[in-house]
């Protein structure tokens, strides 16, 4: 499929995926590019782009046909991620807001829809070896069980030939921008709060931003990626202690205290109970000392044969990157 000269409408276009595809739509690929925001006060990073910018709800229908009326492709970034929260409102976010938007973009004749999932979808404790052949992991985990429910509603409108759809699951996404794999973490560091468990050997499977958008960009343009599911990340997991270690030096503070699984379980346990009567979410909880232990894998094999998908930023190269935006944004002094 050839897309320069397409209209594209990408959701959550305020936020981190969903900024940086439309950026690279707009500047690299031709592309007429719509970016939908729910806040137009959160959409100033939008505003130095040569795009056009639309305020829509995925939980309001009539917004909805608006956003997408005339747009070839819908890009789905959009979604509620947190660790903890009201299970109405992920559901209402994750799974009511992507059953609206693949109903408004069939109702509209979109050409193709790209879904971004992620590995969630495997579960918070996920096998060894991962493939896109490997089954759901429902966890009762809020954004697990959403994330697994949205993409159930994607898989049907394509079943149903209502839509032509291609799923993204990328792992942990870095990079500028970033809330929970770049900015929190430099911010747990700098105020010497990140810990790592068990030393930091559980592992960590990453995605620089531009590596997934590389590949979400191949499965557009690949027409027999319809129907299909590609799991993407840079296909090298390491451990959580040279992951977070990149940060530390950036902070100039490269020894990160380390305790065991079994003292990190009793204060997350902790911090749980306090905060349900703070309301405020634990720093950290047994279910993040689980996902911070495991020691998955996720496949791209099929990524890599299927769209010729090969990471051009290595793990040093996409981190030197974030830290030059780190000191641009001011979450690190300048050198």
């Amino acid at each position: 499929m050839e897309i320069r000269g397409l209209t594209a409408l990408v959701t959550g276009g305020s936020g981190f995926i969903g900024g940086r595809l439309a950026e690279r739509l707009a500047t690299g690929e031709g592309v007429r590019v719509r970016a939908m925001v729910r806040n137009l006060k959160k959409a100033g990073r939008l505003q130095k782009l040569p795009l056009e910018i639309v305020q829509a709800d995925l939980l309001d229908p009539d917004s909805l046909k608006e956003a997408v009326r005339g747009c070839d492709l819908v890009f789905h970034c959009a979604a509620l991620v947190r660790e903890t929260g009201d299970r109405n409102e992920f559901f209402g976010a994750n799974v009511k807001g992507t059953e609206n938007i693949l109903k408004t973009s069939s109702e509209a004749g979109v050409k193709k829809f790209v879904h971004f999932s992620s590995v969630a979808v495997y579960g918070m404790d996920p096998p060894v070896f991962v493939d896109e052949t490997t089954a759901y992991q429902p966890c009762g985990n809020l954004y697990c069980d959403t994330k697994i429910a949205a993409e159930k509603a994607v898989w049907a409108a394509h079943q149903e030939g209502r839509l032509p759809v291609v799923v993204i699951q990328p792992a942990n996404v870095y990079g500028p921008h970033s809330n929970p794999w770049t900015i929190r973490p430099i911010k747990l560091t700098r105020s010497g709060q990140m810990i790592l468990i068990n030393g930091g050997s559980g592992l960590c499977n990453y995605v620089y931003i531009d590596n997934l958008i590389d590949a979400t960009l191949a499965a557009t343009k690949r027409d027999p990626s319809v129907g299909q599911a590609y799991l993407i990340s840079d296909g090298n997991a390491v451990m959580w202690k040279e992951f977070f270690g990149y940060y530390a030096r950036m902070a100039g503070t490269p020894n990160i205290r380390s305790v065991p699984e079994g003292i990190a379980k009793v204060i997350a346990l902790g911090m749980e109970v306090a905060s349900k009567f703070t309301g405020k979410p634990p720093k950290i909880s047994r279910e993040a000392v689980r996902y911070l232990t495991r020691q998955s894998r996720f496949s791209i094999e099929k990524a890599k044969r299927e769209l010729g998908y090969q990471p051009r930023f290595s793990l040093e190269e996409g981190m030197k990157l974030t830290e030059h935006w780190l000191r641009e944004a001011g979450y690190l002094s300048k050198v």
